[in-house]
Protein backbone atom coordinates (compact mmCIF):
# COMPACT_ATOMS: atom_id res chain seq x y z
CA UNK A 1 0.00 0.00 0.00
CA UNK A 2 2.97 2.28 0.70
CA UNK A 3 4.42 1.40 -2.50
CA UNK A 4 1.01 2.48 -4.34
CA UNK A 5 0.57 6.12 -2.12
CA UNK A 6 4.24 6.73 -3.13
CA UNK A 7 4.09 5.98 -6.97
CA UNK A 8 0.96 8.03 -7.32
CA UNK A 9 2.50 10.85 -5.22
CA UNK A 10 5.50 10.58 -7.53
CA UNK A 11 2.98 10.71 -10.81
CA UNK A 12 0.79 13.23 -9.34
CA UNK A 13 4.11 15.84 -8.70
CA UNK A 14 5.57 14.71 -12.42
CA UNK A 15 2.12 15.46 -14.08
CA UNK A 16 2.01 19.27 -12.25
CA UNK A 17 5.20 19.49 -12.78
CA UNK A 18 4.58 18.81 -16.64
CA UNK A 19 1.09 21.43 -16.06
CA UNK A 20 3.89 23.90 -14.30
CA UNK A 21 6.29 24.45 -17.00
CA UNK A 22 3.28 24.02 -19.72
CA UNK A 23 1.63 26.54 -18.03
CA UNK A 24 4.83 29.02 -17.93
CA UNK A 25 5.04 28.53 -21.32
CA UNK A 26 1.49 29.16 -22.77
CA UNK A 27 1.54 32.23 -20.12
CA UNK A 28 4.73 33.74 -21.57
CA UNK A 29 3.46 33.60 -25.14
CA UNK A 30 0.17 35.21 -23.96
CA UNK A 31 2.44 38.23 -23.14
CA UNK A 32 4.77 38.21 -26.27
CA UNK A 33 1.79 38.11 -28.04
CA UNK A 34 -0.10 40.44 -26.62
CA UNK A 35 2.67 43.19 -25.90
CA UNK A 36 4.89 42.59 -29.50
CA UNK A 37 2.38 45.21 -31.33
CA UNK A 38 3.62 48.01 -28.74
CA UNK A 39 5.82 49.92 -30.48
CA UNK A 40 8.37 53.41 -28.91
CA UNK A 41 6.25 55.39 -31.06
CA UNK A 42 2.64 53.84 -30.78
CA UNK A 43 3.20 53.90 -26.54
CA UNK A 44 4.40 57.41 -26.98
CA UNK A 45 1.57 58.37 -28.98
CA UNK A 46 -0.94 56.47 -26.05
CA UNK A 47 0.86 58.70 -23.58
CA UNK A 48 1.39 61.74 -25.12
CA UNK A 49 -2.91 61.65 -25.70
CA UNK A 50 -3.29 60.80 -22.05
CA UNK A 51 -1.89 64.23 -21.67
CA UNK A 52 1.53 63.30 -20.97
CA UNK A 53 4.66 66.09 -22.67
CA UNK A 54 6.36 64.02 -25.75
CA UNK A 55 9.62 64.25 -23.61
CA UNK A 56 7.63 62.19 -20.94
CA UNK A 57 6.22 60.00 -23.08
CA UNK A 58 8.99 58.92 -25.12
CA UNK A 59 10.74 58.20 -21.97
CA UNK A 60 7.62 56.38 -20.00
CA UNK A 61 7.75 54.28 -23.69
CA UNK A 62 11.42 53.47 -23.11
CA UNK A 63 10.69 52.34 -19.45
CA UNK A 64 7.82 49.84 -20.31
CA UNK A 65 9.24 48.34 -23.39
CA UNK A 66 13.00 47.47 -21.27
CA UNK A 67 10.25 46.61 -18.27
CA UNK A 68 8.65 44.19 -21.05
CA UNK A 69 11.25 42.49 -21.96
CA UNK A 70 13.13 41.82 -18.39
CA UNK A 71 12.69 38.10 -17.11
CA UNK A 72 11.97 39.33 -14.07
CA UNK A 73 9.01 41.05 -15.30
CA UNK A 74 7.90 38.10 -17.23
CA UNK A 75 8.16 35.74 -14.77
CA UNK A 76 5.97 37.59 -12.56
CA UNK A 77 3.53 38.28 -15.64
CA UNK A 78 3.77 34.31 -16.44
CA UNK A 79 2.68 33.62 -11.88
CA UNK A 80 -0.24 36.49 -12.29
CA UNK A 81 -1.13 34.44 -15.57
CA UNK A 82 -1.09 31.14 -13.89
CA UNK A 83 -2.69 32.33 -10.52
CA UNK A 84 -6.01 33.00 -12.67
CA UNK A 85 -5.37 30.14 -16.03
CA UNK A 86 -4.86 26.08 -15.90
CA UNK A 87 -2.26 25.17 -18.02
CA UNK A 88 -5.21 24.11 -21.00
CA UNK A 89 -6.78 27.18 -20.48
CA UNK A 90 -3.52 28.91 -21.34
CA UNK A 91 -2.35 27.17 -23.98
CA UNK A 92 -6.27 27.81 -25.92
CA UNK A 93 -5.56 31.62 -25.01
CA UNK A 94 -2.09 31.08 -26.65
CA UNK A 95 -3.32 29.15 -29.66
CA UNK A 96 -6.47 31.85 -30.07
CA UNK A 97 -3.79 34.47 -30.33
CA UNK A 98 -2.36 32.93 -33.32
CA UNK A 99 -5.83 33.72 -35.19
CA UNK A 100 -5.48 36.08 -37.98
CA UNK A 101 -8.16 38.42 -36.72
CA UNK A 102 -7.16 38.57 -32.97
CA UNK A 103 -2.98 39.08 -34.56
CA UNK A 104 -5.19 42.34 -36.19
CA UNK A 105 -6.75 43.47 -33.15
CA UNK A 106 -3.37 43.22 -31.67
CA UNK A 107 -1.78 45.14 -34.31
CA UNK A 108 -4.54 47.77 -34.19
CA UNK A 109 -4.84 47.99 -30.08
CA UNK A 110 -1.87 50.49 -29.66
CA UNK A 111 -4.03 52.83 -32.09
CA UNK A 112 -7.31 51.80 -30.85
CA UNK A 113 -5.88 52.91 -26.98
CA UNK A 114 -4.83 56.12 -28.51
CA UNK A 115 -8.07 57.09 -30.18
CA UNK A 116 -10.20 56.19 -27.12
CA UNK A 117 -7.48 57.72 -24.66
CA UNK A 118 -8.11 60.93 -27.05
CA UNK A 119 -12.39 60.89 -26.78
CA UNK A 120 -12.04 59.99 -22.74
CA UNK A 121 -9.84 63.29 -22.76
CA UNK A 122 -12.26 64.93 -24.60
CA UNK A 123 -14.99 64.10 -21.97
CA UNK A 124 -13.28 64.19 -19.02
CA UNK A 125 -11.87 67.59 -20.08
CA UNK A 126 -15.70 69.37 -20.59
CA UNK A 127 -16.92 67.76 -17.37
CA UNK A 128 -16.78 70.45 -15.05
Amino acid sequence: MRKLIFLLLMISQSSYAVDSEQAKQAAKSIFEKSSSAYTKESLTKVFTSGGYTEKESSEYATKLLKLFNSDEFIGKIQDIYIKHFTADELVKISEILDQPAYAKFLKLRPVIQQEMSAEINKITSSIK
